[in-house]
């Protein structure tokens, strides 16, 4: 009986087993060479002070800028919350590009609920931009990860096939598969999982020199408080060293759970997935909250190997 594809059962396996171990040496070895290059010390860029949406994204990523901007709009009183947790235009548009997409995402027709809202404005240009700036300061890095989980993924892919196409060939040639189909089963769940792990949203991570800011922002607006400095709660960013925004600094720092009205916070809150996405029906309906004076809110196969393996 020749083997098939000229390759005995045993040799196909070893090579089988040890292209099911290769991506996870590559993805290992790649992610320690990504990780030593990112604590490479490097040059500060100069720039200005960080707004409060740069704070808000070395925070928390782009979700927590979106909070940030909510937080902001609604202390300001452009944007009220339904009782259906839902986001509405309350007022004129306002300049900022981040505050901007945000108020155009909270129009009816538009899933406009707290989730509803990062999910669209998660990868927008805006967002993009403040992204591209804050790297080009040296404050974060782009992660290298979802590349990495890309080519893990391909290779486990491909490895699938070849057990696949593999295993066809050696049971329409009558060899023992045995081992082949315990190997391709343990290829197609490291495929599911490296896909699962590819799907995860991964963005840019703060550098050294990013949480260096971060952490003197964070000691900065803490003295204030404790020194009971006051707040501008219509601006939005950082000025001449004082933090300004209320409480948007307060979300941007540390989310939506820290807005300083808990009735509005909990509203803004997403709840979680397994309870829905927040309420549906159209979102001019409903009683609303805001925030001016105080917040109302109305294999099996036996066979068996003899001197040809079971690599089919």
């Amino acid at each position: 009986m020749e083997d098939t594809w000229g390759i005995p059962g045993p040799t196909f396996l070893a090579i089988y087993g040890a292209l099911l171990v290769f991506p996870l040496v590559v993805g290992l070895l790649w992610t320690i060479a990504v990780k030593l290059g990112r604590t490479t010390p490097r040059a500060a860029v100069s720039g200005p002070e960080p707004t409060v949406y740069e704070l808000a994204y070395l925070a928390g990523g782009p979700d927590r800028v979106v909070d940030t901007a909510i937080a902001a709009l609604v202390n300001r009183g452009t944007l009220r919350v339904s009782s259906l947790r839902k986001l509405q235009l309350a007022g004129p548009e306002p300049a900022d590009p981040i505050e901007k997409a945000v108020a155009k995402a909270a129009r009816p027709g538009h899933n406009s609920t707290t989730r509803g809202i990062r999910d669209r404005l998660r990868m927008s240009g805006p967002m993009q931009a403040l992204a591209k700036d804050l790297e080009a300061r040296g404050l974060v890095v782009v992660d290298k990860t979802p590349q990495i989980r890309q080519v893990v993924f391909s290779i486990y892919l491909g490895a699938l096939i070849l057990g696949v196409v593999r295993l066809i060939a050696g049971i329409a040639s009558d060899h023992p598969v045995g081992f082949l189909i315990f190997l391709v089963i343990v290829a197609g769940i490291a495929t599911l999982l490296a896909r699962a792990a590819r799907n995860k949203r991964v963005g840019p991570r703060p550098t050294s020199e990013g949480d260096r800011v971060l952490h003197r922002a964070r000691s900065l607006h803490g003295r204030e408080r404790k020194r009971g400095i006051a707040h501008d709660p219509s601006m939005g960013g950082a000025a001449g060293g004082a933090l300004l925004g209320g409480a948007a600094v307060a979300v941007a720092f540390g989310g939506l759970a820290l807005y300083p009205d808990e009735e509005l916070s909990a509203a803004l809150i997403p709840p979680p997935l397994s309870g829905g996405f927040g309420g549906g029906g159209s979102s001019g309906g409903g009683s609303t909250c805001s925030s001016g004076g105080g917040s109302s809110c109305s294999s099996g196969g036996g066979s068996s190997c003899g001197g040809g393996g079971c690599g089919g």
